[in-house]
C-alpha cells in the first residue's frame, strides 16, 4: 500500500526511481539521501566572495522587495525601510553565528535596495556595513563598498548645483571604510565651497578636520602645512573664532572610523600645539620651536603663565636635540625661573633635572652639583620626599664621578634617611654606601 501511494505521488520518471530504489541496497540509498541533503544545503549558503565573483552591489537579479518604480510614496518608503531593517538584523544574526559569507550576501542585497531610498540613505547603509567589513577583515567587501561610495561621490560632484549636504555624510562614510584619499578629497571640496562663500568659520573647521585625518594616518608631513594655514587663518580672524568658540559645526566630522562627531571651531592654542606636535613627529625641531614660541606669546596675551614653563622645557629639549647646548640651558633656566614664583614645583624640578643632566653630559660637574643642591632645596619646600631622595642619589653619583667620596657618602646617607622614611629603595642606598666606603678605604 505504501509503495502504491508513493508511486501515485511521483512526478515524471517516478517508475525509474522506484526501480532504482528496489535494486539498490539500503545503505546506498541512505548515502544518496545524505548527499542530496548536503547539496541542497550548499545551494542555500552563498559561496564566499572572491575577485572573480560578480559585483554583488551591481546584480540585477529579480528581487521581490524591488519597487516597481523609482518614485516611491511615503508609505512605500516606510514599508521598504522596514523590510530593509529586517534584512540588516538578519545579516547581523548570521555574522554573530559565524556565517560571514551569508551575512554579507544579505547586506549586499540590502545595499542594492537602499538605492531606492535616495543617496543619503544609501550612503548611511554603506557606511554602516563598511564599518562591519573593516572590523571583520573583509577586504574584498570593503573595496566594493568603497568603490560604490566613490561612484556616488562622482555623481554628486557632477550635479549642478552640488548637493552640499551629502558631502559631510560622504566624508564620514569614507572614514568608516578607512579610505583616507577620498576623505581628504571630499573635505577639500567642502573647503573650496567655504572659501567661495567666504565662510571663515567653516574654513577653519574643515582645515582642522583635514589635519586630523592626516594625523590619524600618521601623515605628519601633510598635516603640518594644513595647520600652518589654519594658524594664519585664526590669527587674521581672531574675533570670528573667539565669538564662535563653543559652536560646533555638524556639517564637518572628524575621525578615522570612529562614530562621526561635530567638529568644534579650532582655537589658536590647540592649532599651535598640534603644529608643534606634528613638526616634532616629523623630526623638524626648528619648526617645532617656532610653533612653541608663538604659542608662548599667545599664553602671555591670555595671561596664562602656568602654561609657559612646560613650553620652555619643551623648547629646551628641542634645542638639546639639535646640539644647541647653550640655548637649551637658557630655556631650562627660564622654565625654572618662571615656575618657582607660581609654585609650579614639579615643573621647576623637571627643568633643574634636565639642566643638571645637560651639564653632566658635558662633564661640567661643578655646575651640576650646584643645580642638584638647588633641587634639594626645592623638593624640601614642596615636601616632595621622593624627589628629595632622587636628588640626593643624583648628587652622590656626581660626587663619585668627581672622586669626592666623603661628600658622596654624605649624600647617600641622607638619601638613605629619606628612603627609610618612605620604606622605599633602602637596599639601593645601602649598596651605594658600602661601595663608597670601599672607595674611601682604597684612597686613604
Amino acid at each position: 500500500m505504501q509503495n502504491l501511494m508513493f508511486r501515485a505521488g511521483l512526478p515524471n520518471g517516478g517508475n525509474q526511481i522506484l526501480r532504482m530504489r528496489n535494486s539498490l541496497p539500503i545503505g546506498c540509498l541512505l548515502w544518496l539521501w545524505l548527499c542530496a541533503g548536503s547539496i541542497a544545503s550548499a545551494q542555500t549558503n552563498p559561496p564566499p566572495l572572491d575577485q572573480f565573483s560578480p559585483n554583488p552591489l551591481e546584480l540585477t537579479t529579480p528581487d521581490p522587495l524591488k519597487p516597481a518604480t523609482e518614485s516611491l510614496s511615503s508609505t512605500q518608503r516606510e514599508d521598504l525601510s522596514a523590510a530593509l531593517e529586517k534584512l540588516s538584523l538578519e545579516a547581523a544574526a548570521k555574522l554573530q553565528a559565524g556565517d560571514g559569507a551569508g551575512a554579507f550576501d544579505i547586506w549586499f542585497r540590502e545595499l542594492r535596495l537602499r538605492r531606492y531610498l535616495g543617496p543619503a540613505a544609501e550612503i548611511a547603509a554603506l557606511s554602516r556595513v563598511g564599518s562591519v567589513a573593516w572590523s571583520s577583515n573583509k577586504n574584498l567587501e570593503l573595496q566594493l563598498i568603497t568603490k560604490r561610495l566613490q561612484a556616488i561621490h562622482k555623481q554628486v560632484k557632477s550635479q549642478v548645483p552640488v548637493n552640499t549636504e551629502l558631502l559631510p555624510v560622504l566624508a564620514a562614510a569614507f572614514g568608516q571604510v578607512r579610505a583616507k584619499g577620498p576623505i581628504v578629497e571630499v573635505y577639500q571640496q567642502i573647503l573650496e565651497n567655504a572659501r567661495q562663500n567666504q565662510d571663515i568659520l567653516a574654513q577653519g573647521q574643515t582645515l582642522k578636520a583635514i589635519a586630523l585625518v592626516h594625523i590619524n594616518w600618521l601623515s605628519y608631513d601633510k598635516a603640518a602645512p594644513v595647520y600652518e594655514e589654519l594658524a594664519t587663518l585664526i590669527q587674521e580672524n581672531r574675533a570670528v573664532f573667539a565669538a564662535n568658540a563653543a559652536v560646533p559645526n555638524s556639517a564637518v566630522t572628524a575621525g578615522n572610523g570612529a562614530p562621526p562627531q561635530p567638529v568644534t571651531p579650532p582655537t589658536e592654542v590647540d592649532t599651535l600645539r598640534q603644529l608643534a606636535y606634528v613638526y616634532q613627529q616629523s623630526k623638524q625641531p626648528l619648526k617645532a620651536i617656532a610653533a612653541r614660541e608663538k604659542l608662548a606669546s599667545v599664553y602671555v596675551n591670555l595671561q596664562n603663565p602656568a602654561a609657559i614653563p612646560p613650553l620652555k622645557i619643551a623648547i629646551g629639549t628641542d634645542y638639546q636635540t639639535i646640539g644647541q647646548i647653550n640655548l637649551a640651558a637658557q630655556y631650562y633656566q627660564e622654565a625654572y625661573n618662571l615656575a618657582v614664583p607660581i609654585q609650579q614645583y614639579a615643573q621647576a624640578s623637571e627643568a633643574l633635572d634636565k639642566l643638571a643632566l645637560l651639564y653632566r653630559s658635558q662633564k661640567q660637574l661643578e655646575p651640576t652639583v650646584r643645580i642638584y643642591q638647588m633641587q634639594l632645596l626645592l623638593e624640601e619646600r614642596a615636601y616632595n620626599w621622593y624627589g628629595l631622595m632622587s636628588a640626593y642619589d643624583n648628587l652622590g653619583q656626581v660626587y663619585q664621578e668627581m672622586k669626592d667620596y666623603k661628600k658622596a657618602l654624605e649624600a647617600y646617607q641622607k638619601g638613605l634617611e629619606v628612603a627609610k622614611r618612605l620604606g622605599h629603595r633602602k637596599e639601593y642606598f645601602d649598596k651605594k654606601i658600602i661601595k663608597v666606603n670601599k672607595q674611601l678605604q682604597r684612597t686613604s
